[in-house]
């Protein structure tokens, strides 16, 4: 008889093997008994957090540089405190397994009235909220539970976007055979919203549960050993789609790569979360990012042409996709702030849209291909030819600054565009940090991590807890405002313990200066309470942190030079603004939107 595990330590082995080191969440006494034993698997380190969605949010920003992250949290009240957190994840298409600790099935078989409930005896009420956010959902069962699980992984890798692994009390330690483990996490079959039983799970058409796809051959395809002996990255490469489906794929889109003379890239955020920016380079043809995808693709590369969004951002990348004779969209998606206010190209009969699980070509028929074997296969047929490549508008300079007058934002980017290092995690929270930040052109080797589809205020302080764990030779640099930071300024506390050292520039302008360029500016809802930030720093921090306030660009530019020579310490730039500047890009920005989307 093979020797059992329990299930617990199944789902941590398997989460190390997909490249997961660090659980984000927040503990309670449903999930306390998979914590005591989950975090006992080798390679698996616990972060807590004060709440539910700062850890939400550190997770996504983990997942994004990782690959795959896991957010734990106790049922209800803990859940439901993550939502928003995993909701931006699945605008933002980050694969990110919230994991919650459930009442055990005793208890819900029996209906009892416990805690964290409505006291009604409902318990599937919260997994029925989360199948809205999420592509995937089980509660787990006594009878198949390792397949659920893998289940769960498998699609969250598949399509890059949330998962959600309710598990009872009762069966944290369940003993389950780890024989699965020999072998790789499968796909997930294609799904574009699945439907769900009573327990969370998806039905097949002759009843049976799905969400599991043998890999090709059955081999574990690109994994790589990890230093504790699990096998890591155990995705195949093989998509969702057969190759017979690929090769469809390939003839179809031939005839357009044949005939192109012009052909560019819109790089979307797909390419980062799919690991696949270095293979783009590759087709040899210019290549434009959206805001999404900002520091995809180094901006000093000859082969980077700017950033997208429709005429809002750079008429230059607006006309090159304009007159191209095949565009690719690559993970792409045309919201209102992302398009340009819908400046952007609309789909023809030379546009190639390509999502997670699937292929548009033109206004034809969808074609069932995962994101990486369609980029492969483009990539493959634009290599075969030889492009004529436009020629590049030079950057333009950065504005004079008077270093002794006050700060504008103008002043500010200029200071920052000036000094900032390459090798680096960029983050931006929304609101004029964010549009003040995609104006800069990054030096090389930068990473960015903003959320300007979802766009919920705050998420970006936690988001340097994962950013940091996830990638720790690569050092933070936070662009946030007072606004922002309110919401989620506690996770500082966590970062420090961490033993992170981020730079974070925090932009003081009284309040929500984006809702004042987009309407009513002298509103007293767009106003804060004023903080003292410094005294808050040594609050969360401790004394090793470093603050410093700037209301000039000589000592902005002072201030960044001491934090970024002091390697090891975390360090607080309070930059003093004026409540009603704006960065260009924001004042353009509120132009279009004229003080409310349609």
């Amino acid at each position: 008889m093979a020797t059992m595990i329990t299930l617990a330590e199944y789902l941590g082995r398997r989460l190390r093997q997909a490249g997961v080191g660090h659980l984000f969440g927040v503990p309670g006494d449903f999930n306390l008994t998979l914590l005591d034993h989950l975090t006992q698997v080798p390679g698996l380190a616990w972060v807590g957090s004060p709440n539910e969605l700062g850890a939400g949010y550190a997770a996504d920003a983990y997942a994004r540089s990782r690959g795959l992250a896991v957010l734990v949290t106790t049922y209800g009240v803990g859940e439901l405190s993550a939502l928003n957190a995993v909701a931006g994840s699945a605008a933002e298409d980050v694969p990110v397994v919230h994991i919650a600790g459930s009442p055990a099935t005793t208890a819900v078989a029996a209906r009892r009235l416990v805690h964290h409930t409505l006291a009604d005896g409902v318990f599937d009420r919260f997994a029925r909220a989360y199948a809205e956010v999420t592509v995937h959902q089980e509660t787990l069962t006594a009878d198949r539970p390792t397949e659920q699980i893998d289940a769960v992984l498998s699609a969250a890798l598949t399509h890059s976007r949330p998962a959600y692994l309710s598990i009872p009390s009762d069966l944290a330690t369940l003993p389950v055979d780890p024989a699965p483990l020999a072998h790789p996490l499968p796909r997930a079959p294609r799904t574009s919203r699945p439907t769900t039983n009573a327990e969370g799970m998806i039905p097949s058409a002759d009843g049976q549960p799905e969400g599991m796809i043998p890999s090709a051959g059955g081999q574990a395809e690109g994994m790589i050993p990890s230093v504790d002996g699990e096998p890591e990255g155990t995705i195949p490469s093989a998509g969702v789609a057969s190759g017979a489906e690929v090769a469809a794929f390939a003839a179809a889109i031939w005839r357009l790569v044949d005939g192109a003379e012009r052909p560019v890239i819109v790089a979307g955020h797909l390419v980062a979360r799919f690991g696949l920016k270095d293979l783009l380079k590759s087709a040899q043809v210019p290549i434009v990012t959206t805001l999404a995808a900002k520091g995809v693709v180094d901006e000093g590369d000859p082969l980077y042409y700017g950033d997208y969004a429709g005429t809002m951002v750079d008429e230059s990348t607006a006309e090159l996709v304009r007159d191209a004779d095949l565009v690719l969209e690559l993970g792409t998606v045309a919201t209102d702030v992302l398009s340009g206010f819908f400046t952007h190209r609309v789909v023809d009969d030379q546009v190639v849209m390509v999502g997670a699980t699937s292929a548009t070509i033109g206004t034809g028929d969808e074609h069932q291909v995962h994101f990486a074997d369609a980029v492969r296969v483009l990539v493959d047929l634009l290599g075969g030819k030889r492009f004529r490549l436009p020629q590049r508008e030079p950057a333009p300079a950065s504005p004079a600054v008077a270093p002794e007058r006050a700060l504008t934002q103008e002043a500010l980017w200029a200071t920052v565009q000036a000094w900032l290092p390459g090798g680096t995690a960029v983050l931006a929270d929304t609101g004029t940090s964010f549009w003040g930040a995609v104006s800069l052109r990054f030096p090389a080797d930068t990473v960015f991590v903003g959320q300007p589809i979802w766009n919920s205020i705050g998420y970006a302080l936690p988001a340097v807890l994962g950013q940091g764990l996830a990638d720790p030779g690569r050092r933070p640099v936070l662009f946030i405002g007072d606004g922002a930071a309110q919401m989620t300024m506690q996770e500082l506390s966590t970062i420090a313990a961490a033993g992170l050292a981020p730079i974070i520039v925090l932009l003081n302008n009284e309040g929500y200066t984006i809702e004042r360029a987009l309407q009513s500016p002298d509103a007293g809802y767009n106003d804060i309470a004023a903080w003292d930030w410094g005294a808050l720093v040594g609050a969360l921090a401790g004394p090793k942190a470093d603050y410093r306030r700037a209301h000039t660009a000589a000592e902005l530019r002072e201030a960044l030079d001491a934090a970024a020579e002091a390697t090891e310490t975390l360090s607080v730039v309070e930059v003093v603004l004026d409540r009603y500047d704006a960065p260009p890009l924001l004042r353009a920005l509120a132009a279009r939107n004229s003080g409310g989307a349609e």
